[in-house]
């Protein structure tokens, strides 16, 4: 099988339990979520430096990007 199908397959497989969560109970959807930020705490807990990494890019290129504020007149 290809690398596709297979990351494919494992990432129904992980998400398995949260579909059948939410499809049963009621309100499955919240509670689906929340069990999900529980699990995934590592992953949520680097997520703030991946932002600000992100955003000290995007401002370095907009800095060299950005014309010249002084005038030719």
């Amino acid at each position: 099988m290809s690398l596709r199908i297979v990351k494919t397959i494992a990432g129904i497989r992980r998400a398995a339990p949260y579909l059948a969560i939410e499809l049963i109970l009621p309100g499955g959807s919240i509670v689906a979520l929340i069990l999900w930020l529980l699990r995934n705490r590592a992953c949520l807990q680097r997520l703030p430096a991946k932002i600000l990494l992100r955003a000290k890019g995007v401002a370095q290129s907009a800095a060299v990007l950005r014309p010249s504020t002084a005038s030719t007149l």
